[in-house]
């Protein structure tokens, strides 16, 4: 029934008292008309179940003009918002912390009342956006942490503009805010107008950028929309682009904003002297709008120190003090991947088997990147070798065809890879013939990446030689029938799952 207004009126054998009817716009609406008129006989308000409920009562009393139920709506909200302790720890959160009245008030964003009506709701709002930011942390644990993902992907757009207007939302670079945005967008752009999508995208702090990484991705997503508008696939920017802003070109940046931005970041950036960065600053305010949100300079909370591994680049022993402010993933590589792998492998050939989080996720992000651990083997070695591979994410929708060609960039990161196996157990058949060399004395095998190495995007970097191999004895005739010629299967457990505490730490 559509709600135009409630009406009084009298019912036959009623006595003649008035009877209330309230038009209600679905059966969801029952309990929020029924408390709300309990409230207009007594003036309190029953225990709610959540905000959900809450922010339904106050907008029947709004509409049924009930004095104070609002007020005491509103209350009620910022009650359930303050109620526990909040951490900041990006490594105990779930779905029922405290704050998840946070993410309930923004999930019925449009449940919310006029602020200019409701003047409390403006100071419940703004704790909100505080509890938000710090139930998410940072841009590394949103996008690596499976059920904190979920709840991002799941955000409206006024959800991730109170994270990307705050300072206290860490990163590790601002890179990492801007492949953060390009997830969201990627789940959400289709059903988010053009509008919404340009103003969070005018957000990040683009000034900020790395600036290897912004001499790559601004041209880049400038092409894209240049291309995409040129072909009439993009969506438009502004509000009266219509349709979604999601897709390629879904960044609102010009190749003329793209040059300016990138000489602000290379050569007037944070990173460069501060004579250059003053005078490009100046240059840049001829055309561009300095106080807008992508030249803030204002820094945010930084999740990672720049602190470096010991040992540098080189593979070594796990006994390397660790940063304490790393992250850390689990991961493994499975024997029965391994071993599909090895029965194919013919003299010459080689083979990777890429390691799969134990978070369930296909990549570590960071450094607006996407990374992941391998193993490499070669036909005949007596080694096999580690590598991490970095990847361009595809939520920057940024292929060959609105690009133009492929895209080639390098990245830097620091990190280690870490692999523990069972002391003499890591071994491979091989067709070479008898012979043996033992694996090192240690469990642990460790290589490190720092900010001298470059990594090429769409492609791995590390040690061919970091997990020495014992040779088995030769398989005996015709026990390995149906496998390569020198390829055989591994032995001694040392690639089953259960066998591997492996580890990608990113420290910088």
């Amino acid at each position: 029934m559509p709600r135009n207004s409630a009406s009084v009126s009298g019912l036959p054998g009623s006595r003649g008292l008035p009877v209330l009817r309230l038009p209600l716009g679905g059966v969801e609406e029952v309990s929020s008309a029924l408390a709300a008129i309990q409230y207009a006989y007594t003036g309190q308000v029953a225990a709610c179940g959540g905000v959900r409920e809450a922010l339904e009562l106050c907008r029947q009393g709004q509409y049924l003009q009930l004095e104070g139920c609002a007020a005491v709506c509103i209350a009620a909200i910022g009650d359930q918002l303050t109620a526990g302790p909040c951490s900041g720890s990006h490594s105990n959160r779930s779905c029922r912390s405290p704050q998840a009245p946070a993410l309930e008030l923004f999930a019925n964003s449009f449940l919310w009342p006029d602020p200019a009506q409701e003047p409390a709701f403006a100071a419940v709002l703004s704790a909100a956006k505080a509890r938000l930011v710090a139930h998410f942390g940072d841009a590394l644990a949103a996008l690596n942490t499976p059920e904190l993902r979920r709840q991002l992907l799941a955000l409206p757009a006024e959800g991730v503009e109170a994270l990307l207007e705050a300072d206290d939302f860490g990163t590790d670079v601002e890179d990492s805010v801007l492949l953060l945005l390009a997830t969201w967008v990627e789940a959400n752009g289709g059903k988010t107008d053009a509008a919404a999508v340009e103003r969070l995208c005018r957000l990040v702090r683009l000034v900020q950028l790395s600036p290897d990484f912004a001499t790559v991705l601004l041209p880049a997503l400038a092409c894209a929309r240049s291309t995409c508008a040129a072909q009439g696939a993009g969506g438009a920017v502004g509000a009266g682009g219509g349709g979604g802003g999601g897709g390629a070109g879904w960044f609102p940046i010009t190749c003329a904003e793209a040059i300016h931005l990138v000489g602000c970041c290379t050569t007037g950036g944070k990173y460069a002297p501060k004579p250059k960065r003053r005078r490009m600053l100046q240059a840049a305010a001829a055309v561009c709008d300095l106080g807008a949100p992508w030249f803030s300079t204002r820094p945010r909370r930084q999740c990672l120190t720049a602190a470096a591994a010991a040992g540098g680049g080189g593979a070594g022993r796990c006994q390397q003090q660790q940063p304490a402010s790393a992250y850390e993933w689990s991961w493994s590589v499975g024997q029965g991947e391994l071993e599909e792998e090895l029965r194919g492998l013919q003299p010459g050939g080689a083979i990777n088997v890429a390691g799969a989080l134990d978070s369930g996720l296909a990549a570590v992000s960071a450094r607006g990147f996407e990374w992941g651990p391998y193993v490499g083997y070669d036909h005949g070695s007596d080694a096999a070798g580690l590598y991490l591979w970095c990847s361009l994410p595809a939520a920057y929708c940024l292929d060959g065809d609105s690009l133009g060609g492929p895209l080639a960039a390098l990245a830097q990161i620091g990190a280690r890879l870490e692999v523990e196996v069972e002391a003499d157990r890591l071994r491979a058949r091989s067709g070479s013939g008898p012979g043996s060399r033992d694996a090192r004395p240690c469990a642990a095998v460790s290589y490190s990446f720092d900010a001298s190495r470059y990594l090429n995007v769409g492609g791995g970097w590390g040690s061919h030689d970091a997990l020495p191999l014992r040779q088995a004895a030769p398989a005996p005739a015709g026990a390995a029938a149906g496998g390569g010629a020198g390829a055989g299967a591994t032995e001694g457990g040392a690639s089953k799952r259960s066998k591997f505490t492996n580890v990608l730490s990113v420290y910088t």
